[in-house]
């Protein structure tokens, strides 16, 4: 049941953030914020929604260092979960941390399989950071 209420405030929070991409407004990526926050609360194993919600933490909001303090927890407790490396490589590059950015997206291509969505950006991340390094 636990699991059930978790994923009832994670979608709402997934309207939220639809919402306030459609119409710019920051109000309601601070709900879906909330929503996912209290989906995560609600079922600690429910790791999409801290995924998400440090996603729009530092895409849509620019709170670089709460996103980054979300993926190093989802890597403390899985550090298998790509996804979470390649955001948290996102949210360095984000943030002008060039060799953290390369070393975690270095990592997620050693991690990731070749068909996740992600793989094709993050190996033309990795050339990009190189030649900045």
């Amino acid at each position: 049941m636990r699991f059930v209420w978790a994923w009832f405030l994670y979608t709402w929070g997934g309207l939220h953030r639809y919402f306030g991409i459609q119409n710019s407004m920051a109000r309601e990526f601070e709900r879906a914020i909330h929503y996912f926050s209290r989906a995560y609360e609600v079922d600690p194993t429910f790791r999409a929604a801290r995924l998400h919600r440090g996603i729009l933490l530092g895409r849509e909001l620019g709170r670089f260092d709460e996103a980054i303090a979300d993926f190093d927890a989802l890597l403390d407790e899985d550090p298998t979960y790509h996804l979470a490396l390649f955001n948290r490589g996102m949210m360095w590059m984000e943030n002008g941390r060039y060799p953290q950015a390369l070393a975690d997206m270095e990592a997620y291509l050693t991690r990731a399989d070749s068909t996740d969505e992600n793989w094709p950006d993050a190996n033309r991340i990795v050339r990009l950071l190189r030649d900045i390094d």
